[in-house]
């Protein structure tokens, strides 16, 4: 996970260039999020104790908050690439900036709006895994899958929609776009970079959403509960010990780890070694 954590923000210095705020934003909240995973695994690798609550306080946020950035990322990837092949007759300078300001907003500010309204269906102070280290709580309620998942899954779908309508334009004007980009010296986009980025977008976001899913099954699966019996104890951890730990959740937690691991070595390996970005 550190190694990952360093390797998807090698690209970043270039989108940084082209002003690809959605890209940046993967790779920024996948370094994140790998670098929790590993802190904390390394932190509770023998035992539950609460040793640095704060810590966990910031890093469950952090979790939280990447739930709705990671496919708000890669939708906002997938409106600027059906942008592209659709050849829209916005100004390419007013284009950009906004873009630019809905993309900060999109990736940046709303997940953290996400993680505040998470707190109404927080029950407590945060979850602590013995080997695995803290996650969010998440009260298992009907209000808590409109607030907490259906978000996440509204932003996937409509990726995959506009991914969907990319790759279309692209089929129907695939020789106008490749002349088009090819003249342009504002872009470097080529035709084999195009369809790697639909492909990686389509790609990360149904890994992203699948974890998702797993999770909600996991949290709703004992039953959902009238969310006015919940009981706000933001002094409460739920501490899970070795011993407790099942092997149903030790597969959620491993599979949420490891698929933003894979997320981060998809990343990597499609932009690595590329000099053409959007």
């Amino acid at each position: 996970s550190f190694l990952l954590s360093a390797l998807v923000l090698t690209p970043l210095t270039c989108y940084f260039r082209a002003s690809n705020i959605a890209a940046m934003a993967v790779g920024g909240w996948l370094s994140v999020v790998n670098v929790i995973y590993a802190v904390d695994a390394l932190i509770w690798a023998t035992d539950a104790n609460i040793k640095v609550p704060l810590w966990c306080d910031i890093s469950s946020s952090f979790i939280t908050a990447s739930h709705f950035a990671l496919p708000a990322a890669y939708l906002c990837i997938c409106i600027h690439l059906e942008r592209l092949a659709s050849f829209s007759q916005t100004s390419a300078f007013v284009s950009k900036r906004q873009r630019i300001l809905l993309e900060c907003i999109i990736c940046f500010a709303l997940p953290f709006v996400y993680t505040a309204i998470h707190l109404l269906v927080q029950p407590r102070r945060f979850d602590l895994y013995e080997g695995f280290g803290c996650r969010p709580a998440t009260y298992p309620s009907l209000p808590s899958i409109f607030v907490v998942w259906v978000p996440p899954i509204f932003l996937a779908i409509g990726a995959v929609g506009y991914a969907a309508a990319a790759w279309w334009h692209f089929l129907v004007h695939g020789v106008q776009f490749s002349r088009h980009n090819g003249k342009s010296s504002a872009s470097s986009l080529t035709c084999n970079m195009y369809v790697r980025l639909v492909g990686m977008a389509v790609t990360q976001v149904l890994l992203s959403i699948s974890a998702d899913t797993l999770g909600m099954w996991y949290i709703l699966s004992p039953g959902l509960l009238p969310i006015s019996q919940i009981s706000r104890n933001f002094d409460e951890v739920l501490i899970w010990h070795s011993g407790a730990i099942t092997e149903t959740v030790r597969t959620v937690l491993l599979v949420e780890w490891i698929g933003v691991m894979v997320q981060s070595a998809l990343f990597f390996g499609l932009f690595a070694f590329r000099k053409d970005f959007i």
